[in-house]
């Protein structure tokens, strides 16, 4: 059965509080824009869905520094508990809002290597391939940002805590298409995570 996808939204899961780096990496900077910001920007010059941003630590901070304020945002009062509990809650927002959906891209914003490639490809891998979902793949592993066909949207309103959509997907290999995307391994956990990047520009 092939499983296609006629109105998709995005979903920006960007509500972690960051505890290794000691400051929000939402609002590290990169290439000239904050990484939320930098998202958030991409993800409008490439596709025209209904998009929603779940912020949960340090959100007011956030908040200030959006340079598109009019986006939806979703304040999860419950982010402490996990990536499980934003995607679920984000979700249940998204398609509030917009009750026609039927797929959800799920976006982080500290993969700084990410750019519209990754957006449209893979669109266009889970069209091409029918199957229920599409990821990123890097180092063996499977991960965001990662698309979901209609038929996962009960797991994903299921999740709590700190299991996030990875389960998901794990759970059901065989019904994940592939997208090879090496430099999604990058992201920002540390200061010496963020020192590597910005070496890496000069």
């Amino acid at each position: 059965m092939s499983h296609s996808i006629k109105n998709c939204g995005i979903l920006i899961v960007a509500a972690g509080q960051s505890k290794r780096l000691g400051s929000p990496k939402q609002l590290l900077m990169y290439e000239g824009k904050t990484l939320i910001n930098r998202l958030i920007d991409i993800v409008k010059e490439t596709v025209d869905f209904p998009m929603l941003l779940v912020l949960g630590a340090h959100a007011e901070k956030i908040k200030a520094q959006l340079t598109k304020p009019s986006i939806a945002i979703l304040l999860n009062e419950s982010w402490a508990e996990g990536m499980g509990n934003s995607i679920s809650s984000g979700l249940q927002a998204l398609l509030q809002k917009n009750p026609a959906i039927d797929g959800v891209m799920i976006l982080v914003c500290d993969q700084p290597f990410l750019k519209r490639h990754q957006i449209l490809s893979l669109l266009a891998l889970q069209e091409k391939s029918g199957m229920p979902m599409a990821a990123c793949y890097y180092a063996g592993v499977m991960g965001t940002p990662a698309l979901f066909h209609t038929c996962t949207f009960p797991e994903l309103l299921a999740l709590k805590g700190d299991r996030g959509a990875k389960n998901i997907i794990n759970h059901n290999i065989q019904e994940v298409a592939k997208l090879q995307f090496e430099q999604g391994l990058v992201d920002i956990d540390t200061e010496e995570d963020y020192k590597k990047l910005i070496k890496g520009k000069e």
